[in-house]
């Protein structure tokens, strides 16, 4: 009876595995199979290109002037130049702008040259005024001791009211001429910033679209010379 058991319970084992071989075999070829290719990965450039249409317009755009009415002499550029800030454009006749500098500088020279002569007139009624302040102590200790008239004392006094004043006039004079110095020296600033606006400077980097300009026109204050 013992053998008997060991022998039918592997039996039945055997018998329950294969009645489920089947059932996973009929689940396996129901999937379809899915399709795999291998690639080799590489770095490519992508283009970056987008196409529209649209108008074409400057990020800055100037029309170029003078700021004073002259003669051209000289036109520097042509329309497509290229030009960097500063560079020339055009250049003015400044003929008559050369004659008002150089009579500027010399009104501010004959100025300078005055003013030594004034500091000299300035020292000449300091002195003259402390001499007759010194005279007139002198009268005052002579008229206390009766030893002068009132006449005497009075005129050592008018002397010193008049060398006191010739001293005030002459320090008014010598304010005078630091005044004209000061003015001579702006004239002059003025003429040499007007000179400079006889080159008409680019006032920034571009190009020139277009020239209504030429050498020997006339250009007015605000007129337009070059379009950059």
């Amino acid at each position: 009876m013992t053998k008997g058991y060991r022998f039918l319970i592997p039996a039945a084992i055997w018998l329950a595995g294969c009645g489920e071989a089947p059932k996973q075999k009929a689940a396996a070829v129901s999937q379809p199979a899915i399709p795999v290719s291998a690639a080799t990965a590489a770095a490519e450039t992508w283009p970056s290109i987008y196409e529209a249409v649209g108008t074409v317009r400057p990020r800055t755009s100037a029309v170029i002037a003078a700021k004073l009415m002259g003669y051209v002499r000289e036109v520097k550029v042509q329309a497509g130049d290229r030009v960097r800030e500063g560079q020339p454009l055009v250049t003015l006749d400044t003929r008559d702008l050369d004659v008002s500098s150089r009579r500027a500088e010399a009104a501010r020279e004959e100025v300078r040259t005055a003013v030594p002569e004034a500091d000299s007139a300035v020292a000449a009624a300091k002195a003259h005024l402390d001499l007759a302040q010194v005279t007139f102590g002198r009268m005052q200790d002579l008229f206390q001791k009766k030893s002068i008239s009132n006449q005497e004392l009075d005129e050592a006094s008018a002397k010193l009211k008049a060398a006191q004043a010739a001293y005030d006039m002459a320090r008014a004079r010598r304010v005078q001429w630091n005044a004209k110095l000061a003015q001579a020296d702006q004239e002059v600033r003025s003429t040499e910033v007007t000179r400079s606006y006889a080159d008409v400077l680019a006032p920034f980097a571009g190009i020139v679209v277009s020239k209504s300009i030429e050498p020997g026109s006339l250009a007015l204050p605000g007129a337009p010379l070059v379009t950059i």
